[in-house]
């Protein structure tokens, strides 16, 4: 499950494998020569290396190559062989920091372009030591290659093309995975605020990465293997691959359209995309990005659902205050349904039966009866309701209040609030909320 704002995606982690022979077009004018003791730990931790070149950068006898960075300005070697920090293993690592301060770090084939990547799970502390690093003066720049703006800093007086993260990723190929053996899931989240996907781990909710958009991510979903994440402002839908940690590339829709929702139709390999600024609903084929056709719908489209059994697409009209079913036979619309100002969130229960729908304006949740396209109750609710989730049973409903800075829990059975829970101060005017597939935890 993958979800705007707190989003879930049960997704195992892998690491990138791409590399290929490493060429070089630059000549060099001096020799950066490293210590004996770091070639010997070198020799020790990365044994693979089988030929240390004269600008300091290393190659396995595969062809991988790792660049040298020299250690920040100030830094105090420590005592000891062991490196002070390698990841994610050693042998084969992508990122290694000696006790000497010196760093290697693994280049990395994304599309046409040769490039570093520091590795999804590198620590803060690490992170911190390589981006104060630099590139020895005489360093020999690897054909085809380019260095994202986000490490910048560690370029030097080396002259090396220096390219947005974003648009290396737009000409990324899929390349060679291997699984994550510990299996573990991560929450995938966008931030239309300040435009990044972020990775976070699910047991801990510790960041583990984040990626910027250079635009304004909001829907998003996850369907075979890709995430999709409509960019509001760069009239695009981004795909991304979770195992890598890549962005593949990205769907061009027209100036204007301003996409916003974004839902997967997993047995017909389609993708729904709501143009938010045109009033449409563009139908996209999978995996290709072909746009096969559009419907049009009241005003102000926004958040979409697939019901469960495939048969309609649910969409959120804040403008118009309404919910539209359409058909996902032949896309067409078949109902228009009055919900209350400025409807945003929805839920849909296990049996596609009813659609909870929280209208902000009206400090209310309709729930609506599918087969009778109509609203059958209204809960009152807090100020400013946003996030809806069912539990596991559909027993219970939870509803975040935006303004009350609180979660309401509704029986479902007796139609009445029986617990309100306050949230931190710093969790301030909650959104979208899910239930973690654990059933246990909400996640806000």
């Amino acid at each position: 499950m993958v979800r705007r704002n707190s989003k879930i995606g049960r997704i195992a982690i892998a690491a990138i494998v791409a590399i290929s022979a490493i060429g070089f077009s630059s000549p060099y004018a001096l020799a950066t020569r490293l210590p004996a003791d770091l070639k010997a730990q070198i020799g020790a931790h990365m044994p693979a290396v089988k030929l240390f070149r004269l600008d300091g950068s290393l190659q396995t006898g595969a062809g991988d190559l790792y660049l040298p960075l020299m250690p920040p300005a100030g830094f105090q070697p420590t005592k000891g062989s062991s490196p002070l920090a390698v990841f994610p293993h050693e042998g084969k690592p992508d990122l290694i920091v000696f006790p000497s301060g010196w760093s290697f770090i693994r280049v990395v084939k994304e599309g046409p372009h040769r490039t570093l990547k520091l590795p999804h799970d590198v620590s803060e502390k690490a992170k911190k030591h390589f981006l104060a690093s630099k590139f020895p003066s005489d360093l020999l720049v690897p054909d085809g290659f380019v260095l994202p703006l986000s490490l910048k800093s560690i370029r030097s007086d080396v002259a090396v093309n220096i390219i947005d993260d974003l648009s290396i990723a737009k000409q990324a190929t899929v390349e060679e995975s291997v699984p994550d053996p510990k299996g573990a899931g991560v929450v995938i989240a966008t931030s239309p605020s300040c435009g990044k996907l972020a990775l976070i781990d699910d047991k801990s909710f510790a960041k583990i990465d984040e990626f910027p958009t250079e635009g304004t991510p909001c829907g998003i979903t996850y369907f075979g293997g890709i995430v999709y994440v409509a960019d509001q402002t760069k009239h695009r839908i981004l795909q991304f691959d979770p195992t890598k940690r890549v962005f593949l590339g990205q769907i061009d829709l027209p100036t204007k359209c301003a996409p916003k929702g974004v839902a997967a139709h997993k047995q017909s390999k389609l993708l729904y995309v709501s143009e938010s600024a045109t009033n449409q609903i563009a139908v996209l084929e999978l995996p290709s990005g072909r746009v096969l056709l559009r419907t049009k719908v009241p005003a102000g489209p926004g958040r979409l659902a697939v019901t469960p059994s495939g048969s309609h697409l649910l969409v959120l009209n804040s403008t118009a205050g309404v919910l539209t079913m359409l058909n996902t036979q032949n896309n067409r619309m078949v109902a228009a349904i009055p919900i209350g100002p400025t409807p945003g969130f929805m839920t849909v229960s296990k049996d596609s039966q009813l659609a909870f729908v929280a209208s902000k304006g009206a400090n209310t949740v309709s729930v609506i009866d599918l087969a009778k396209k109509a609203v059958v109750h209204k809960f009152a609710t807090g100020t400013s309701p946003t996030g809806v989730a069912l539990n596991g049973d559909e027993t219970k409903l939870f509803v975040a209040n935006a303004k009350d800075n609180s979660i309401w829990v509704i029986d479902l059975k007796t139609k009445a609030k029986i617990e309100e829970i306050k949230l931190p101060i710093d969790l301030d005017f909650p959104g979208e909320i899910t239930l973690m597939p654990d059933g246990e935890r909400l996640l806000v």
